[in-house]
C-alpha cells in the first residue's frame, strides 16, 4: 500500500531517480545495488540479533533505501534484465526473513507468533508470484499485484516489533492477518483480470 502511494508521487519519484544517478556514477550497476541491499539487510538482522536494536533498524532502513534504487539504475543507466528482477525478489525475501529471526533471537516469546508470520508470508508471496507471473511484468520481472502490505509496510512491522515488548506476539498475529488479507485481495485482483 505505501509502496504504490509512494510510487505515484511525483516528488518522491524525482527523489529516487537523482539517487539512482548519484549511486550510478559512483560505479555503482544495477545488481549491485541489490547485493549491496541485501548485504546491508543481513548486517541489520546481526545486528537486532545482538540486541543493537538502533543500529539494527538503521541499517534495515538503509537497505530498503538502496534496494529502491535497483530498479530506477537499471531502468535509467542500464537495462532492466530478468537476473536483476529475480536477484531483486530473492534478495528482498532474505533480508526479510534474516530479520525476522534478528528479532527473534532476542525475543524467544515472540517464537509462535514469529512462525505464524514467516507462514503467512509463505503463503502471500506464493500468490504475489503466481498472480503477477501470470499477468505478465513490462517494467519488472512480474506484473505487480496491488495489495494492503507491500514491502514498506514490513519494515514498519519490524521497527514496531523491536519495540512492542509483550504486545509484540499480538502485533505480529495482526501482522500475519493482514498478510492473508493481502494474499486475498491479490487472488481477488487475479480473479478480475486473468479470466
Amino acid at each position: 500500500m505505501l509502496d504504490t502511494w509512494m510510487a505515484k508521487s511525483r516528488w518522491l519519484r524525482a527523489a529516487q531517480w537523482r539517487a539512482a544517478g548519484i549511486v550510478h556514477q559512483a560505479g555503482i550497476p544495477a545488481n549491485g545495488a541489490t547485493a549491496g541491499a541485501a548485504l546491508i539487510g543481513v548486517l541489520a538482522a546481526l545486528l537486532l540479533a545482538c540486541g543493537l536494536d538502533g543500529a539494527g533498524i538503521a541499517a534495515l532502513w538503509a537497505s530498503a533505501a538502496l534496494d529502491a534504487l535497483d530498479g530506477a539504475i537499471a531502468r535509467n543507466f542500464e537495462r532492466p534484465t530478468a537476473l536483476g528482477g529475480v536477484l531483486d525478489l530473492a534478495s528482498d525475501r532474505a533480508v526479510e526473513a534474516a530479520a525476522l529471526l534478528g528479532v527473534v533471537w532476542r525475543r524467544p516469546t515472540l517464537d509462535f507468533a514469529a512462525l505464524t508470520v514467516l507462514a503467512s508470508w509463505y503463503v502471500n508471496i506464493t500468490v504475489f508470484l503466481a498472480v503477477g507471473s501470470a499477468m505478465g511484468g513490462e517494467e519488472k520481472l512480474i506484473g505487480y499485484p496491488p495489495g494492503l502490505l507491500e514491502r514498506t509496510e514490513a519494515l514498519v512491522f519490524f521497527t514496531l516489533l523491536i519495540y512492542a515488548g509483550g504486545a509484540g506476539i499480538w502485533l505480529c498475529y495482526a501482522y500475519a492477518a493482514m498478510e492473508i488479507l493481502t494474499a486475498a485481495q491479490r487472488l481477488a485482483f487475479a480473479r478480475r483480470h486473468l479470466r
